[in-house]
């Protein structure tokens, strides 16, 4: 029991006004013989009872009416402290402390997670000093990715709980000082959630406290829908919830949130382009914003697992990205041209300068670089008549490079060749397919499966009863009907190609591109009507005629695609190949439809790092290894030992599969929560090294730092009861002051009090008989 103006609780010394006014009114009355009071004497003696407890009820009820009003007025707040004294009860405290991304805010020489350290530390060390028996619990947010969804109570809350005494409380500090946020995202949902069952797994003699310690960011707590029913059922566990605070006015934040680099063809001395988006977290412009770009790399060309987490290191200085201007909440992309000097795997490092939340400021990306890119031209000519229009795309002048090595042959190469023989082509063009024969469809489907890009150009030497074979093998998405004539343009007519919105087709962007008008088709292969009322599952149009037919279609078989052009290659239907903008289409469909992995891809902190190797050319484990910490201005990107998997078989295939994921048995920590770049070193049955980096970024909508106040709070979770308090001012016994306040029934209870005291004093006085009636 706690008053807000304590001074003003000596003001229960007033209750004794009444007894005393009472003794006084006694001793000033002096006994007087008169014989005409026996009469009443008598009468008196008969109702002294009576009067006697209208009297007492009279006074006892005054002085109630002056103690709540003592009470009213001093400001009485009652907690579950005193009625735990009476019983002995255990007060168990929970604190959920957040230690996601955004806890990384940096609040001067500090962070937000380091506020949170503290707050917490001052919770238990004032605890330590109450007479009361106490029990106190720490769960950290990041507990439920560590134990997973279906466990009930997390290990690290169950080994962080400890009962008040001088040993558990040192090894409980000493666990809180060895914490670090970690660089994930975890729904708050879920952690009330869980919190909620380990309260209620205390034992029934508790008493459950639960503190929130968190960053309060709007993102988080905004989404009410969400958060309601696991924050009804904390409130349902417990007789308290404090919610502190650990973040301070919203400060600006810039973040990288993507990286893309190049599309598909990567090779050396052919620049690749690379663009990068910031956005503006802050709620004010951003102007001339510089991002550092560093290109990591082998210098000596080595592949050797001695030199793992040395392998790397800056390479030539590149030219950085420059932003003139992010508006407050906007995405800006700039693209800047990276040359890549040699062969191999690399790394692009970007960084921006610090701001509040440094670790969204840097990201890596993995990349590697292929000494060229192979394809396979097949011509159903046997003169390979229509091969060079592909021939002059990719191999244009000898001392022109596009990256892209073309290897030519008539359809007499598929006749022997095995898959083995395909898969060393990143992509395949078949030009007027004859019949084939049901060996080589079978191996033309296992090579898309497995991620091969074909394309075919349909013309006038295309073996029509082999499209049917190919429509039946699952190589064309449709059967086809015989070839048709498009009607004649008009004079300013529509174009003849209508062009989707993908990236072959780029080039053709803008409402007035000349390209298109010089672009004429006068033949091509229809589709059936059943395929334009409904068009299979896996299969989009990416172009079309004036007319609605399709020109070019998508199919996705497994993971590869499958490319058809309904028209011929060559100007025998069309004047594609005599068009500027051929050159152009053709190089961004190979980089469409080339089964290389997307160089630059990253994945979000947390997520499994995964190799997959032909199990016959490895030996059985993988080594993997974490980034490291890198100094400001360092040469080198230093990785740490982090674990040896071994392979496991995956079904159906003779490869292996080794994954980094998880928890570290000892530290707790997670094998894939830091950003940055992984390396994964496989070694070869002949002794050699391979690496393959991966790169691991942050959630971006952590970088979001606008956070909501006590009002905010309130007015979106009206019906909850909670005390809020910011860190910097938390202490516990602030915390027992903002227990439940008495003061509005408090003040009922005084009209009350005086009302009854009305109705009391006047039946318990004397009143004069009034005309025609008895004395009272």
């Amino acid at each position: 029991m706690l008053f807000v103006y304590s001074a003003l609780a000596w003001g229960f010394a007033l209750i004794s006004l009444p007894v005393l006014i009472q003794l006084i009114n006694m001793m000033r009355h002096r006994r007087v013989k008169w014989a005409a009071m026996d009469f009443l004497m008598q009468s008196h003696r008969r109702m002294k009872h009576w009067v006697m407890i209208r009297q007492l009820l009279l006074l006892l009820t005054r002085m109630a009416a002056i103690a709540l009003i003592v009470a009213m007025l001093a400001g009485l707040i009652t907690t579950q402290t005193w009625s735990n004294m009476l019983a002995d009860r255990v007060t168990h405290h929970l604190i959920l402390l957040d230690d996601t991304f955004s806890m990384r805010e940096r609040l001067g020489g500090d962070t937000a997670f380091d506020a949170g350290i503290q707050t917490t530390n001052r919770l238990i060390e004032q605890l330590a000093e109450q007479d009361q028996p106490q029990r106190i619990s720490v769960m950290l947010y990041s507990d439920i990715l560590r134990d997973g969804p279906d466990q009930a109570a997390p290990n690290q809350a169950t080994r962080m709980r400890v009962d008040m005494d001088s040993t558990s409380i040192t090894r409980l500090q000493e666990l809180l000082t060895n914490l670090t946020p970690t660089e994930q995202t975890i729904p708050l949902a879920e952690v009330l959630q869980r919190g909620s069952e380990i309260a209620s797994q205390f034992d029934q003699t508790e008493v459950a406290k639960v503190y929130v310690v968190s960053d309060f960011r709007e993102k988080d707590w905004g989404a009410e829908a969400a958060v309601r029913d696991p924050l009804a059922r904390v409130e349902e566990r417990s007789v308290e919830m404090n919610w502190i605070n650990c973040a301070r006015l919203p400060q600006d934040n810039l973040a990288i949130t993507d990286v893309s680099i190049g599309s598909g063809t990567i090779v050396p001395g052919v620049p690749t382009i690379v663009k990068v988006s910031v956005r503006n977290f802050g709620q004010q412009a951003a102007v001339d914003v510089r991002l550092q770009v560093d290109l990591f790399g082998s210098t000596t060309g080595r592949t050797d697992i001695s030199q793992a987490g040395q392998s790397l290191e800056r390479l030539a200085e590149q030219l950085p990205i420059n932003f003139d201007e992010i508006p407050a909440g906007d995405q800006v992309t700039r693209q800047t041209q990276i040359i890549f000097p040699a062969e191999g795997s690399h790394v692009l490092s970007f960084h921006l300068p610090d701001d509040a939340l440094p670790l969204d400021n840097t990201r890596f990306a993995a990349v590697d670089v292929q000494p060229t890119i192979p394809v396979l031209i097949v011509d159903g000519d046997p003169k390979l008549t229509n091969a060079f229009y592909l021939q002059s795309v990719f191999n244009p002048a000898p001392n022109v490079s596009t990256g892209v090595t073309p290897t030519t042959s008539s359809t007499s190469f598929l006749t022997s060749a095995e898959l083995k023989d395909l898969q060393k082509f990143e992509n395949i063009f078949i030009i007027d397919p004859p019949q084939f024969d049901e060996r080589i469809l079978t191996t033309l489907k296992e090579y898309v499966e497995g991620g091969g890009g074909l394309v075919w150009y349909l013309g006038p030497d295309t073996n029509e009863i082999g499209l049917g074979e190919l429509a039946n093998a699952g190589l064309l998405p449709t059967t086809l009907q015989a070839a048709e004539e498009l009607d004649q343009n008009i004079p300013d007519g529509p174009p003849d190609f209508v062009p989707g919105d993908n990236p072959v087709f780029r080039v053709f962007a803008g409402e007035k591109n000349p390209f298109l008008r010089r672009l004429i088709v006068s033949k091509y292969f229809p589709v059936p009507p059943e395929f334009l009322s409904e068009t299979p599952e896996g299969t989009q149009v990416l172009g079309s005629l004036r007319n609605d037919q399709p020109l070019v279609l998508q199919q996705n078989i497994g993971q590869g695609k499958v490319i058809t052009f309904l028209t011929s290659l060559g100007p025998q239907w069309n004047s594609w190949a005599t068009n500027p903008s051929f050159i152009v289409t053709v190089l961004e469909l190979r980089n469409y439809n080339s089964k290389s992995r997307v160089s630059g891809a990253s994945l979000p902190v947390g997520s499994e790092v995964a190799v997959i190797a032909p199990m016959s050319e490895y030996r059985s484990d993988v080594l993997f290894y974490s980034p490291g910490f890198i100094a400001p201005g360092t040469s080198q990107l230093p990785t740490v030992r982090s674990e040896r998997v071994e392979f496991a078989a995956l079904g159906g295939t003779l490869d292996g599969k080794a994954v980094l994921s998880g928890v570290d048995d000892v530290t707790g920590k997670f094998l894939t929560g830091q950003a940055g770049v992984y390396e994964a070193w496989l070694t070869k049955v002949d002794g050699s090294n391979e690496v393959r980096r991966s790169t691991l970024v942050p959630d971006v909508p952590e970088s979001d730092l606008l956070g909501m106040n006590e009002t905010n709070l309130r007015q979106l979770y009206p019906s909850v009861q909670f005390n809020y308090f910011s860190a910097s001012a938390w202490q516990y016994d602030n915390a027992a002051q903002q227990g439940t306040n008495w003061q509005s029934i408090l003040l009922a209870l005084v009209i009350g009090a005086l009302l009854l005291e009305q109705v009391l004093a006047y039946y318990a006085s004397y009143h004069p008989a009034t005309p025609g009636g008895t004395a009272a």
